[in-house]
Order: structure tokens, then C-alpha cells, then sequence
């Protein structure tokens, strides 16, 4: 009895690790859309190669950040003295490229004449057509980056999602570009 018993323990186990098995996700070998969601990355004309960062050698046009939201659009910005410009839209993985598809809506927060270095900051939206940006997408040393003809797009792991978040509301231009979470 007591091995008819263990026999059927044996069979039970067998069967469930079978189904257990199949039932198994398949590894993931690409970034997905999804993997996006509520990161920010840092953008720049550098990569340290180390750490697969990239990084600003402290150019005045060289340094920005992207944020991903869930329902799939960005918000990124990109700080040139004296102006920092704010653009949004939407993003997806596709063909084994970042595809930003950007809106017609760019804020500016910084003088409005842009050689008026000591002028007074005012935010104000500008209308313009970026269209859509296809990014390549590499890896170093396990980690995904993006990289276009002039910058290196790398996780921001110091930046929390809702500080730059935050840092968009206080500015005004989280409003203003009329962004929805």
C-alpha cells in the first residue's frame, strides 16, 4: 500500500512539472514596448562604455531626459542655453526600433529672444513638426540603450518617475503640453 502510494506521489509530481513547464512565460530576447512604462532615460551625446551610461562632457546643447508613461506616450526635454524645449507624443517598439511619434506641441521655458541670455524665462508653446523618429536600439552589457545620429539614450536610475513628473507639473508644462496619465 505505502508504495502504491509513494508511486502515485511520484506520478502527481511528474504531472504538475509538466504542466508547470508549459504553462512557463518564454524568455523574453528583445525589449518590448511594455518594458518602457514608467522609465525615465537620460539623454546625451556620450556613452561611457563601462557602464553603458551615457553621459554630458559638459557641452551647453548635449544633455535631456525621456519619460515613458504607461498609456504610451513620452514627454522628453532638452536643455540648450538658454532654452529648454519640452516635446510629447507617443512610443512603441517596432521592427526592433523605438518609434517616437511626436506631437505638433513643443513648450520652450527661456527668454523669448533666444541670444537674450540674462532675459526672463517664460514658458510658451510653439508649434512645430518633428514627425516621427526611428531609433536604433543596441545593448551594453545586458542593459537596452537607444541611439540616434547624434545621442545616447540610457536607463536614469537616479530619477524616480514621479520626481520628473513633478519637475514637468512645477514648470507648467505638464499643463500646458496637455499631458494625460
Amino acid at each position: 500500500m505505502q508504495k502504491s502510494i509513494c508511486l502515485l506521489l511520484i506520478l502527481a509530481l511528474i504531472s504538475c512539472k509538466k504542466i508547470e513547464n508549459k504553462a512557463a512565460k518564454p524568455e523574453q530576447d528583445f525589449i518590448e514596448t511594455s518594458d518602457l512604462h514608467s522609465k525615465v532615460y537620460y539623454i546625451s551625446t556620450n556613452l561611457n562604455k563601462v557602464d553603458c551610461l551615457a553621459y554630458n562632457d559638459g557641452c551647453d546643447c548635449c544633455a535631456g531626459k525621456i519619460v515613458f508613461l504607461k498609456n504610451g506616450t513620452f514627454i522628453s526635454d532638452f536643455y540648450c542655453i538658454p532654452t529648454e524645449s519640452f516635446n510629447t507624443g507617443t512610443y512603441k517598439i517596432e521592427n526592433k526600433k523605438l518609434v517616437l511619434k511626436y506631437s505638433k506641441k513643443e513648450a520652450l521655458l527661456g527668454p523669448e529672444d533666444d541670444s537674450d541670455y540674462d532675459g526672463k524665462d517664460t514658458l510658451r508653446l510653439n508649434t512645430i513638426n518633428y514627425g516621427t523618429e526611428h531609433i536604433e536600439i543596441i545593448k551594453c552589457k545586458g542593459k537596452y540603450l537607444f541611439k540616434n545620429e547624434a545621442d545616447y539614450y540610457s536607463e536614469d536610475k537616479k530619477t524616480p518617475i514621479t520626481i520628473a513628473i513633478n519637475q514637468y507639473k512645477r514648470k507648467g508644462v505638464w499643463k500646458l503640453l496637455d499631458i494625460k496619465e
